[in-house]
């Protein structure tokens, strides 16, 4: 029981947004596809729902056939730097440009057309969790204890499931919710593909990320970062529908 509890507590510093969050980032991107590419997903799945399969990336870490695939979750930007590469750590940055390859070249057999897809839109969802763009000095986060109103945790726990699981919201209450008062010029502004444009988004809220006081967080560090949080999550839904959109128009 023991080497169990000290696995499963391993994988769990692994994940990205939570399964709440990627469900947010899944339906915000589904309902903002374009005919063409809703069709091709549907053609492959027999549905277009994001949301359903946000968390298939996450869900086959216990699969030991995917054991090479620990790293495709995150990337690493040092310190005062541009991103350089997988080298550095992490390769989500790589993988999301070597699966849209394949997505575009059509070539790819049914099964590994779902499973590129599939990865795609969990990283692409990864990559919108500040933490997932790690500075490569605390694991993203994960080496940084605190406090989450009064039990122990650590700040990439924070930004992958606690923050919004605080907010008890249903993954479609709130991605609704993050998208009341857009209007059209705004929505297609937010429809950018470039992909390094999400890792850099994600890098540059760093400060605001680590500035945890001492380390004992609650309300107030929601009050400073539920909009920020929110932000990324609606990012993460329209970057994800821009891609996607790219690779099948």
């Amino acid at each position: 029981m023991r080497q169990f509890i000290i696995i499963l507590f391993t994988a769990t510093l692994v994940l990205g947004w939570g399964k709440t969050g990627h469900r947010v980032i899944g339906r915000i991107a589904e309902e903002n596809l374009s005919p063409q590419a809703k069709a091709e997903i549907t053609k492959l799945f027999g549905h277009s729902d994001l949301a359903r399969i946000a968390n298939w990336a996450d869900e086959i870490k216990s699969d030991p056939a995917w054991k090479h695939a620990n790293d495709w979750h995150y990337c690493t930007v040092l310190e005062g730097q541009e991103y350089i590469g997988p080298d550095d750590g992490g390769r989500a940055v790589q993988k999301v440009s070597e699966f849209t390859t394949l997505l575009e070249k059509g070539t790819l057999g049914e099964k590994d057309q779902k499973d590129v897809l599939r990865f795609i839109v969990h990283i692409v969802g990864d990559l919108h969790q500040p933490l997932h763009v790690g500075n490569g000095t605390d694991k993203g986060g994960n080496d940084v204890k605190v406090t989450w109103f009064g039990d122990e945790s650590n700040l990439h726990r924070v930004w992958d499931s606690q923050m919004i699981d605080h907010m008890q919201y249903s993954y479609t209450e709130y991605a609704q919710q993050i998208q009341l008062g857009l209007i059209p010029d705004m929505k297609a502004a937010l429809l950018d593909p470039t992909l390094m444009t999400f890792v850099y988004s994600s890098r540059e809220v760093h400060p605001q990320v680590y500035d945890i006081g001492d380390g004992k967080l609650s309300w107030k560090y929601i009050y400073k970062n539920r909009e920020l949080m929110e932000d990324r999550l609606l990012q993460g839904g329209y970057h994800l529908a821009a891609l996607l959109n790219d690779i099948f128009d």
